[in-house]
């Protein structure tokens, strides 16, 4: 999932007293004819809102997005953003992280999330400036500009907390991704900072069969 929130506006208008009021029969006989002059005109088509898609983010992936992914598999996936990407459906049973890879590629940067068993966990993926550690997100963050925060809940990743990925196992021509670092592996919760040279957008993609969450980190123009 994704973020995909939805705001709802509404408002209220006191209802106004309208006082009854006489008008002339030839009056009414010109407000009707009025009224049903312009009730006839065809209306104006609605300008289509340039900042809405109606593309389905799997339509807009090319050979270049899959790299080594089989496009069957995607289950879900996402449009470059920089909004909050979120999925509250878990399974049952706590899944297990079994390992975190990265690879460079033409335009963004790769980070990938693979679990055993047969489920990706709910996750919520965010970005940030600023702390973002811990298992609250209040701990210390990256020595970056800017970071994704991917918590994932319903998970673990084992191995005493140990982080999977060390910086020095970070892919190389890597031209976004920094650092990658695990805060947090304790109650079902298991958070991951992705340090970033810049502020950039990025997109998710959940796979099926094996289970796995590929986040994209976008290179910036220029």
């Amino acid at each position: 999932m994704r973020d995909a929130s939805l705001t709802e506006a509404s408002g209220r208008s006191r209802p106004s007293r309208l006082r009854a009021r006489a008008v002339p029969l030839p009056a009414l006989v010109v407000l009707s004819l009025v009224v049903s002059g312009f009730g006839c005109a065809d209306a104006p088509e609605p300008t289509p809102d340039p900042l809405v898609s109606t593309e389905s983010p799997m339509e807009a992936l090319g050979e270049a997005d899959y790299g080594d992914l089989d496009p069957s598999e995607i289950g879900i996936n996402t449009f470059w953003t920089r909004n909050r990407v979120t999925n509250s459906a878990a399974p049952d049973e706590t899944v297990r992280l079994a390992g975190v890879s990265t690879e460079a590629l033409d335009g963004f940067d790769r980070v990938i999330f693979s679990f055993e068993g047969d489920y990706v966990p709910a996750y919520r993926l965010a970005l940030g400036t600023e702390d973002g550690g811990g298992c609250d997100g209040a701990g210390a963050g990256t020595d970056t500009p800017a970071h994704l925060a991917v918590e994932l809940t319903g998970a673990t990743a084992g191995d005493g907390g140990r982080a999977l990925v060390a910086d020095g196992d970070l892919a190389p021509s890597l031209s976004v991704l920094t650092a990658a670092v695990q805060t947090c592996d304790a109650d079902g919760t298991v958070r991951w900072l992705l340090g970033m040279a810049a502020d950039t957008e990025y997109r998710m993609l959940e796979m099926r069969g094996e289970p796995r969450l590929v986040v994209d980190l976008r290179h910036p123009e220029g």
